[in-house]
């Protein structure tokens, strides 16, 4: 009996083995000839390299992508930001790398590029860090939202670029029980079809997706997060798939206004371009080149209007360009609502009349084969009739109560190499402030943690109010920590959150529901045994070296 289980069991393995290789040996990728049009850039989105957890170098990876005539890879090594990456802007045989960061911020992840890079950390804040790629020109794309270890987790934020919809990796992760079993020997036999395998359709991102473009403007993305490497846990991990293998997998096409510029930095400003205005789509490219595909909207008097634009009026008409010698099916959707689904479509173009406002997108998926359930390619929506959100301008609160009102309430601390000097003044218009000037020293290459603060070391009750605010303004621009604790001893805790200040006096409101927790168990609630708060600058917003001088008006709360 034993014996029989055994061969049956053997049996059922081999078969299994069996259905794994022939998968992986029949799978191939559909065929399409037609040549990329001249307005489209092809290239991948998020990758690692040395800068940061990557397993190649920069050169590594541009070899890879020249070797599969991508016009451009967009790296975003962790930093906020990662200077190396950010700097890394150029033309690499014949490739554009495009310089960038996935910055770790307090609500998960967010790949950025387009931004300046500053005299300072950009802040660990969402919506901070958001508004300054945003004042920038750049684009911040929230990554890998749903991601089990790092997942976002700040869904009050907004005007960001878009959401990454699939994450190649994050895919890897979520499918870990086929990693460690069938995926090796797939990947042995077949690279493409063992990557591909992992994508699921991304039901639960879309819905975000369509929730946040109910009442805003944002934009889809596919997203390889390439490491070169399959992580399996914090010490385990594989070397491969590598970069050549992934970026066979997904790509973004951007449609440009220009062909790109030799000169990298301006190549590199009109693929963002493209992303900002949403004038791209992504495709799985390993079950077929995406070469030829067109999605628009026609005004009733000819006008066209691209991917990520704004329809004036209904009575157009949607319109696909398919040009490929197989067929599709065509998901439609309003306002993330299905609206129109065209299966088996062998036409070369559909035209499709809108007669409601709305917002309008569009999956297409190949009509047969194993993997025809994968949103093929994923195109940006078109925003018909719909009026441009109105954000009226949050109210500045005035202060119930002032904490400095004049002299010397503020002591300096900081570490033992840093300068630091507190003073009182009075500006031109009467009113009094108080004027730090700093420099920040590393007290050592091993002692890493380096301050300069204004603090106040009082039992305080901040109970009755909601949240300080305050004027400042710096020498250049520079960020500053505002930090308060409560309790005592092993009962302390500490909450902080950051500031932007520049050579203009602007005002600054920071509710207390925003500071984030730095250590302890205690709440931001819990505010009615307040022990000191905190003004300071440290190696978490600047770098050694920096100096400057920052001037504040009495502190209020309100």
């Amino acid at each position: 009996m034993l014996k029989r289980i055994r061969s049956a069991l053997a049996f059922l393995v081999a078969a299994g083995l069996a259905v794994v290789a022939f998968n992986g040996i029949s799978f191939q990728q559909r065929v399409n000839n037609r040549p990329l049009p001249s307005f489209y850039k092809k290239g991948v989105f998020h990758l690692h390299s040395t800068f940061s957890d990557g397993k190649g170098t920069v050169a590594e990876i541009c070899r890879a992508a020249a070797a599969q005539n991508l016009d451009f890879v967009i790296l975003t090594d962790h930093g906020r930001p990662n200077r190396e990456a950010s700097a890394a802007t150029a033309w690499k045989d014949g490739t554009l790398l495009i310089g960038a960061s996935e910055f770790s911020l307090h609500a998960g992840h967010l790949a950025a590029a387009g931004y300046r890079l500053q005299d300072y950390e950009f802040p660990p804040e969402a919506q901070e860090a958001i508004r300054e790629v945003e004042n920038d020109g750049g684009v911040t794309f929230i990554s890998h939202p749903l991601d089990g270890r790092i997942p976002w987790t700040d869904w009050d934020a907004r005007g960001f670029t878009g959401i990454e919809i699939i994450s190649l990796y994050q895919m890897a992760k979520k499918n870990l029980l086929y990693g460690l079993t069938l995926f090796p020997l797939q990947y042995l036999l077949s690279p493409d079809y063992a990557l591909t395998a992992i994508i699921t359709y991304p039901k639960q991102e879309l819905a975000i997706w369509d929730r946040f473009n109910r009442q805003g403007r944002y934009f889809g993305i596919y997203a390889l997060d390439s490491h070169a490497k399959l992580a399996l846990g914090k010490k385990i991990h594989f070397r491969f798939p590598s970069y050549g293998a992934t970026f066979k997998i997904m790509r973004v096409y951007a449609k440009v206004d220009r062909d790109l510029d030799r000169d990298a930095a301006a190549a590199a400003a009109t693929v963002i371009a493209a992303l900002r205005c949403g004038n791209f789509f992504s495709a799985i490219e390993s079950l077929a080149a995406a070469n030829g595909f067109e999605f628009h909207y026609l005004e009733d008097d000819g006008r066209r209007v691209e991917m990520g634009g704004d329809a004036e009026r209904p009575g157009g008409s949607l319109v696909l360009r398919l040009p490929f010698p197989f067929a599709t099916d065509v998901r439609i959707t309003k306002d993330g609502r299905p609206f129109r689904l065209i299966e088996g479509n062998t036409r070369q173009e559909i035209s499709v009349h809108v007669s409601t406002p709305g917002v309008y997108r569009c999956e297409v998926f190949i009509h047969s084969g194993r993997l025809s359930h994968l949103p093929w390619i994923l195109a940006n929506p078109i925003f018909l009739a719909r009026p441009a959100p109105s954000v009226p301008p949050a109210p500045v609160p005035s202060p119930r109560t002032v904490l400095n009102p004049a002299g010397s309430y503020f002591q300096v601390e900081k570490n033992g190499r840093s300068l630091g000097e507190a003073s009182a003044a009075t500006g031109d218009d009467g009113r009094p402030f108080t004027r730090l000037r700093f420099e920040l020293r590393k007290e050592s290459p091993a002692l890493v943690d380096y301050w300069v603060s204004l603090a106040r070391r009082q039992e305080l009750d901040f109970s009755p109010y909601r949240g300080f605010v305050f004027a400042a303004r710096g020498s250049r621009a520079m960020r500053f920590w505002l930090q308060f604790r409560t309790g005592a001893g092993r009962e302390e805790s500490a909450f902080q959150h950051s500031f932007r200040v520049d050579g203009e006096w602007r005002t600054v409101a920071i509710p207390f529901a925003r500071f984030h927790r730095l250590y302890g168990a205690g709440s931001a609630s819990d505010r009615d045994r307040v022990n000191s708060f905190f003004i300071l600058i440290d190696n978490g917003n600047s770098f050694d070296g920096a100096r400057g001088e920052l001037e504040l008006r009495p502190i209020g709360l309100y």
